[in-house]
């Protein structure tokens, strides 16, 4: 009878696989806010499912990329602000938005986004 011997690395590595997965999760239902929602019909769950799992690819893409971490890369987003401004004289609607500052266009550059 022969014994499946695993070697102390192996089991290493496959554990810090299942860390990976457990901290996607968690980033998922902290840093994304996703949550278990209630669907009784199959196309629903699928949707939901999907999107959560989207939303996790990309965090996760805007992480390795940035070098940041996704709730640090949310913080920064939420610094930026537009306002809308109608003249009611002149019937013009002006548009203003904050200034960037040095973090969130190193993200952008770095995602190579337009602004």
């Amino acid at each position: 009878m022969e014994e499946n011997l695993v070697n102390n690395q192996t089991i290493i590595e496959r554990y810090h696989e299942l860390y990976k997965i457990e901290q996607a999760f968690k980033i998922s239902k902290s840093d994304l806010q996703t949550r278990p929602i209630f669907h009784f019909k199959e196309e629903p769950i699928r949707l939901h499912i999907l999107i959560c799992f989207m939303a996790l690819v990309i965090s996760k893409h805007i992480e390795l990329t940035t070098g940041d971490s996704i709730r640090k890369f949310t913080t920064e987003c939420k610094k930026i602000t537009d306002a809308r401004m109608l003249n009611k004289i002149s019937n013009k609607e002006i548009r203003i938005r904050t200034k960037y500052n040095d973090k969130i266009i190193k993200i952008i550059q770095a995602l190579s986004l337009s602004h």
